[in-house]
């Protein structure tokens, strides 16, 4: 029979946020708490369920969830399934091959009387969890499982809920599907709900996921479920709060934010933010959809902050009401010395506020890191997952190295994940902090060393030095030096992916080329040149020394070592482990004046993603396939300015400042025998190097290729490069009665990266009311579409079409002009026609850079279904296009009709998977 995790049979469940600082979450006293309705009893005007009944284990890869892949939803999806405890389904992973209902107790408890939570803790004991780690391991520990209870709403009208999933990712209430929950708990963007009186049924899909939640100890899952009656119209969320810390009552930044949380059916109009105590200036009105959570950003004029609290009032309209109202809430200030770490906050690409834990240097130290310049380098550190830039866990990492002889910054990466594990979200904030000491150093009238902002020393523990590892590979030119600590190679490496549905190789491939941006084991050939200290406790149970060791082999075949040091006895995380004597020589060896020297030799490998930046002065702007890397061997002879260049699936490239401005005459030679180019030093960063179809290479200074019929920029990359938007994201809604799932996309977008999106009811943003008062739409945009509800590309050569019954694929097409362009001409057409559940989703070129996110579907349950996969967790590896079957609920990614990327003119890549069409 199965057994539960009950609240007397484990004292304890240990929990490790996927390498940052680990740590024991004791739940003695609530495992031995008696279900309870604390002192409200009946009275309580929310009310769980004393019990709930669990269905699980069930195979469920790494990050796989996301696609759907729930083997329930074969049999109708767990709503439609009734407990029966002799019922029995198939897991692989249950003694005997199947596994029964049980019931679990929770432990509930009335915070007061319009405020509930539970908690509760699955596990299976009767699966040997050891013998399946020892033959696949950690990814063994992996499953999903079903949880059913009920919510009682007591009193005699409908009431506005907030609901907080503190650990989950999917739930279902009263049948309707809300996916993207909590997972990691940041507790930033509660589902809210109109929920009626009477009883409602809560179905939890809980994941056990070793990232998350560790690969130690019993493989349980831990979910807290809150509620919470809003009796507010609008709420300032002040838990949300960024301010800058003064710095001798100075203000080093001006940027502010503060979540509001809509408790309404109506659309709200947040006016402005004033303040009686000091300016404050927030900008164009802020238009919040019902039910939404959006930031508000502002800034605090005047320079001076003479008081440690300040008032602050909000005023806001319905759009159906004239009159204003009003919210207050308070800003708290904290005053800081120049020599102290300090809160430093700043505008992220996307529209947000962010921030970093920024120390300048002493400013006496006679420091010299440029014999011809006095500004010095940034020590960039990068915090483990789960924790906060803010916690003094983090200020206080390089206390020890106090006195170096560079500025010292802690990022945040704008959330305790980074975002998305310092890959494109976290990569970007990296940049806006570094950018932003320069207008520090302005606003407090700093009188030291400048800042180098190019010159980076990162250093990171965990998913920290996972980062580094990010960051050296595809930074390569900024990165002076580099010392990844207690870090994982890749997202691959470190749980891997082997428990996932069995699939179409083909789509396995694709998949995997979609993450291949992350697997940084294949790309430390761009590491050449760049010293490197690598540090790892050997009884490391969390980022096991495998990961350091591996780097530090592979790093050996590229013919550019590291240095390792692995610490005898020690574990993951301890006092001092980012000032150990080898760091401390490493971060002092890197500040040395005659610390490089020019390379003559190296290889650039380039992923086929946009996040790749240059490397000894060359950047790869478009790659020939978007289904293999680049490679870019550069020989150069020093003494004639001779550079020889090899290519592998380089489609254009250019020179950088740092070949232009280092070198005093420059002879490109491509291939072999070669094809010169004597490059004008004056025209240097503004002369492009084309290879066309033909295999020959030409340059040119023309800009007319950046357009929307070709890819470029932050344009490359898989699904993901939709973060990099630079504005908000805009969410319109080209069809009706899918205002939930817009409101899903933008409630996902902030809790997982912190990010404002503004929800437009129509595509056409002068259909909306009151049209000249909305934003303007700067960022990326996400269009979600229904049937034929969606307009054609900007691009008159976009290889995806939709009918009013079918979606057509293009591909193969001939290149229709002399500038080599793509037409619709002896294309292979495919066709598909719409069906029940079917759903897509593609990236569209905008002006400028610019992406959309075509999120569609044949009905409303397709859409729903698409939206899964608009970007959340990490690891999940969608690529630009991607057309789902009904099947893809259990399936997941064996059940796609298409999955592609694009390459450089925005055409289906030749290595893509399409099934068969009509």
């Amino acid at each position: 029979m199965l057994r539960f995790l009950s609240f007397l049979t484990i004292p304890s469940l240990v929990v490790f946020f996927d390498g940052a600082s680990w740590g024991v979450n004791t739940l003695d006293a609530w495992l031995h708490t008696p279900p309870s309705r604390a002192h409200f009893g009946d009275n309580a005007a929310v009310r769980f369920s004393e019990s709930w009944e669990v269905l699980g284990p069930f195979q469920c890869g790494t990050r796989e969830a996301v696609w759907g892949a729930d083997p329930l939803e074969y049999w109708g999806g767990f709503s439609n399934l009734s407990y029966d405890e002799k019922e029995e389904y198939n897991s692989p992973l249950a003694p005997g091959g199947t596994v029964k209902w049980g019931l679990v107790r929770p432990n509930v408890t009335s915070l007061r009387p319009d405020q509930s939570e539970t908690g509760i803790v699955v596990s299976f004991p009767e699966v040997d969890w050891d013998f399946l780690q020892s033959i696949y391991g950690w990814s063994a520990l992996q499953y999903q499982a079903w949880v059913r209870g009920t919510l009682h709403m007591n009193g005699p009208i409908d009431q506005t809920v907030a609901i907080f999933m503190d650990g989950v990712l999917e739930v279902s209430i009263d049948s309707r599907r809300h996916f993207g929950g909590d997972f990691y708990r940041y507790r930033r963007a509660p589902l809210i709900l109109e929920l009626a009186p009477g009883e409602h049924i809560i179905e939890f899909r809980l994941i056990r996921d070793v990232r998350a939640l560790g690969g130690q100890g019993v493989p349980a899952v831990n979910m807290v479920f809150e509620t919470q009656i809003r009796h507010e119209v609008l709420l300032v969320d002040e838990s949300s709060l960024l301010i800058p810390e003064t710095t001798d009552q100075r203000l080093g930044s001006a940027w502010a934010t503060v979540n509001v949380q809509s408790n309404t059916a109506e659309w709200v109009e947040i006016t402005c933010i004033s303040s009686p105590d000091i300016i404050l200036v927030m900008g164009k009105p802020v238009h919040v959809a019902p039910y939404q959570i959006r930031p508000l950003i502002f800034r605090i004029a005047g320079g001076h902050a003479s008081s440690i609290e300040l008032a602050a009032v909000v005023r806001y309209r319905l759009h159906t009401e004239g009159s204003v109202r009003t919210l207050s809430f308070r800003l708290s200030f904290v005053d800081k010395s120049q020599s102290e770490p300090q809160r430093l906050t700043y505008l992220h690409p996307a529209g947000i506020v962010s921030y970093a834990i920024l120390r300048p240097p002493a400013l006496e130290a006679p420091c010299v890191f440029d014999q011809h310049s006095t500004s010095l380098p940034i020590l960039i550190g990068l915090h483990g997952a789960g924790l906060e830039a803010d916690s003094e866990e983090v200020r206080r990492m390089l206390d020890a190295a106090d006195g170096i002889c560079a500025w010292t910054l802690f990022p945040s990466g704008v959330t305790s994940w980074s975002g998305d594990d310092w890959h494109t979200w976290g990569n970007a904030d990296i940049k806006a902090a570094v950018n932003a000491i320069s207008h520090w150093v302005e606003a407090v009238r700093w009188r030291g060393h400048g800042v180098l902002p190019n010159e980076w020393i990162v250093v990171g523990h965990s998913n920290g030095g996972q980062g580094v590892w990010f960051l050296t590979t595809h930074q390569p030119d900024n990165v002076v030096a580099a010392a990844p600590v207690s870090g994982y190679s890749s997202i691959e490496k470190y749980v891997s992916f082997n428990m996932w549905h069995d699939t179409e190789p083909l789509i396995s491939s694709i998949l995997l080329r979609a993450r291949s941006s992350f697997r940084h084991e294949i790309l430390l050939d761009n590491t050449a040149g760049i010293p490197i200290l690598q540090q790892h406790g050997s009884d490391d149970t969390n980022v096991p020394a495998y990961h350091s060791r591996l780097m530090h082999a592979l790093l050996e075949e590229t013919r550019w070592s590291s240095k390792y040091v692995e610490l005898a006895g020690k574990g993951h995380w301890f006092d001092g482990v980012m000032t150990t004597v080898p760091l401390l020589k490493f971060y002092q060896d890197a500040l040395h004046p005659n610390r490089t020297q020019a390379l003559t030799a190296y290889t650039i490998t380039v992923p086929s993603s946009g996040d790749m930046a240059s490397k000894g002065g060359i950047y790869v702007d478009q790659l020939q396939s978007p289904d293999l890397a680049g490679r870019l061997h550069v020989r150069r002879d020093l003494q004639h300015g001779v550079w020889y260049l090899k290519t592998q699936n380089i489609h254009r490239f250019h020179l950088t400042a740092r070949a232009c401005e280092a070198e005093t005459s420059i002879l490109l030679i491509i291939g072999e025998p070669g094809v010169q180019f004597r490059v004008n030093l004056r025209q240097c960063e503004s002369t492009w190097y084309i290879k066309d179809a033909g295999g020959k290479w030409a340059s040119s200074r023309e800009t007319e290729w950046q357009s929307v019929s070709q890819r470029y920029g932050r344009q490359i990359g898989a699904m993901d490069a939709i973060l990099r938007t630079h504005g908000l994201f805009t969410i319109r809604m080209c069809s009706s009665g899918i205002d939930h799932v817009a409101l899903q996309i933008s409630r996902n977008l902030l809790q997982y990266f912190a990010a404002d999106s503004q929800i437009m009811r129509h595509c056409n943003q002068s259909t909306n009311q009151d049209s000249r008062d909305y934003e303007a739409i700067p960022g990326n945009i996400l269009t979600l579409a229904l049937g034929n509800g969606l307009s054609n590309s900007s691009s008159p050569s976009y290889p995806i079409r939709l009918t009013d019954s079918q979606v057509l694929l293009y591909k193969g097409c001939s290149r229709s002009n002399a500038r080599g362009e793509f037409g619709f001409k002896n294309c292979h057409c495919f066709a598909f026609d719409y069906e029940p559940g079917m759903g897509a989703l593609f990236l569209r070129p905008l002006e400028n850079e610019g992406l959309e996110l075509v999120v569609w579907g044949a009905d409303v349950e397709g859409l729903e279904q698409a939206a899964r996969l608009v970007p959340t967790l990490t690891g999940v590896g969608q690529p630009e296009l991607i057309i789902l079957s009904s099947s893809c609920r259990w399936k997941g990614p064996a059940g796609l009709y298409a999955a592609a990327h694009f390459d450089y003119s925005w055409q289906i890549s030749s290595g893509s998977y399409i099934a068969n069409g009509i």
